[in-house]
């Protein structure tokens, strides 16, 4: 008798489970966006949000960050979603060919919110030096979405996803890089407008 492999629970769970994780991130993001956009003040334990909020980091070609990373999560949570609406015997073989293709999307978004997280997390401890919550929660759920994406599922070929990783890795980066090379730190812009004339000179001296 052939016993059937049995399906690890990780493999069973780790798409509602990362729907669970985008939807909370993608609730977060929004609130930051409205708040971005109505110039209000984020409900923070620390004055670090509403740093972050108004520092020439916080918007991209002239849009919020935060809409961003509500689009990124929310594609999460389609590509996590899509094929659990598929349960009819019928859609067996489709469901499959869905599962593997938002599987890659699954893990090269992921890849791609834990890298760019960790940049502004490189922000907030060298340039900024401000503690965000929302900022850290949200480095915390986009590694949880990458780990997630490795581990919920078998993978095929390992070298290839490895391969894809560093790719995917590397395209953010340097696409970040780019966006953000303009910017000077914000910090020391603050310092240098803040320092005022204490002395004056008189007409002899100028003359």
């Amino acid at each position: 008798m052939i016993q059937r492999r049995s399906n690890p629970w990780i493999h069973r769970y780790s798409r509602p489970m990362m729907a669970g994780i985008a939807t909370i991130g993608a609730v977060g993001t929004a609130y930051l966006t409205i708040v971005k956009l109505t110039q209000g003040s984020a409900a923070c334990p620390t004055s670090g949000c509403d740093v972050v909020l108004n520092s020439p980091y916080a918007e991209v070609f002239g849009l919020p960050l935060s809409l961003f990373g509500f689009l990124g999560y929310f594609g999460m949570i389609i590509f996590a979603t899509a094929p659990l609406f598929l349960n009819a015997p019928s859609q067996k073989q489709l469901r499959s060919k869905l599962e593997n293709w938002t599987g890659l999307l699954l893990f090269m978004g992921g890849t791609a919110m834990m890298v760019f997280s960790g940049y502004l997390m490189y922000l907030l401890v060298f340039v900024l030096k401000a503690a965000c919550t929302y900022c850290i929660a949200s480095a915390f759920l986009s590694l949880s979405l990458f780990v997630l994406a490795i581990i919920g599922r078998e993978w095929e070929d390992i070298g290839q996803l490895f391969f894809t990783g560093i790719l995917v890795s590397v395209v953010v980066l340097v696409g970040t890089l780019g966006v953000y090379a303009n910017i000077t730190n914000p910090r020391v812009s603050t310092q240098v407008g803040a320092y005022t004339i204490t002395t004056g000179s008189g007409a002899s001296e100028i003359a």
